[in-house]
């Protein structure tokens, strides 16, 4: 009798079924690892790389925008509303957005400056022994 392939279908549905499995469980990690990270994005404390790495994931993701909006209403919104100030969440959390992204760019420039400054003062330090030679 020919093999006519019949069986092989839903094999191979089941491995497509297995990585899309495998693509929401990575998502999920990733959305989750955002959200453990806002605490620290509101307060400034992520260190270059992860600021990056947040930064680029909250601006192709609605679902981690949505969450840290919720997350930047506890943190900055209900201090306001205590006190009876108004504001604008949405426009507060953008400029606080953008605010992080120049502090990133900022101290992107100073580390390459840094980086300029050290290789500087290593030749510096050639030139003058080579010098007393």
């Amino acid at each position: 009798m020919k093999d006519t392939g019949i069986q092989e279908v839903p094999e191979f549905l089941t491995h497509m079924e297995q990585e899309d499995a495998a693509e929401r469980s990575v998502e999920a990690t990733v959305h989750k690892d955002f959200e453990k990270q806002i605490p620290a994005f509101l307060s400034d404390m992520l260190p270059n790389r992860e600021l990056d790495r947040f930064l680029s994931h909250l601006s192709g993701c609605s679902a981690c925008e949505d969450e840290l909006s919720i997350q930047y209403l506890v943190y900055a919104g209900m201090p306001k509303l205590e006190t009876g100030e108004t504001f604008n969440l949405q426009k507060e959390l953008a400029d606080y957005v953008e605010l992080e992204t120049q502090r990133l760019h900022r101290r992107r420039e100073l580390g390459a400056a840094a980086v300029l400054l050290e290789a500087a003062a290593i030749l510096a330090t050639a030139a003058a022994f080579i010098l007393l030679l």
